[in-house]
């Protein structure tokens, strides 16, 4: 059976009050909670067991097990929790309920992928390998960060 190739668009989301969902505690979903909080901080995290540095973040979180009647209060659903099992139950679940979902380093499994993003101001660069090469768009991510940072440095000396 040969592997189905996803296509991702990528695209600018309006998440002004919108509230998303980390599932998952651990130093993964810490990561992911970090990346989110550059651009929001309307996120929640659900987990049996959450560590201290997602408890010391500043987010609401709720340390108890998932269950599909929370779907309906969020956006976007991150997921950082790597049970096969549960992965399926949760693509059954968020489809039911009309929520994207991001399964954390399984972009076969993923509705919406989050690129390597550069923001300076309110310009944003986003750089996708379409979900196959994560190091690959960040090196390129970083490479373009270093060009926009020696440009606006350059325009800061040819304004002095």
């Amino acid at each position: 059976m040969s592997k189905q190739i996803k296509h991702f668009l990528p695209i600018a989301l309006d998440i002004t009050d919108k509230k998303i969902l980390i599932i998952g505690g651990d130093e993964d979903a810490y990561k992911k909670l970090k990346i989110l909080q550059r651009s929001t901080n309307l996120i929640e995290v659900i987990a049996p067991q959450i560590i201290s540095w997602i408890k010391n973040s500043g987010v609401v979180y709720h340390e108890k097990q998932y269950s599909k009647e929370v779907l309906k209060d969020y956006f976007l659903i991150y997921s950082c929790v790597e049970d096969p099992a549960f992965v399926r139950q949760l693509m059954r679940d968020t489809k039911e309920a009309g929520v994207l979902l991001n399964v954390h380093d399984q972009p076969d499994f993923c509705e919406f992928i989050s690129p390597a993003i550069y923001k300076h101001s309110n310009i944003s660069v986003a750089v996708s390998s379409n979900g196959e090469d994560v190091y690959e768009s960040i090196r390129m991510r970083n490479q373009l960060k270093d060009y926009f940072e020696n440009y606006q440095l350059q325009k800061q000396l040819i304004a002095n």
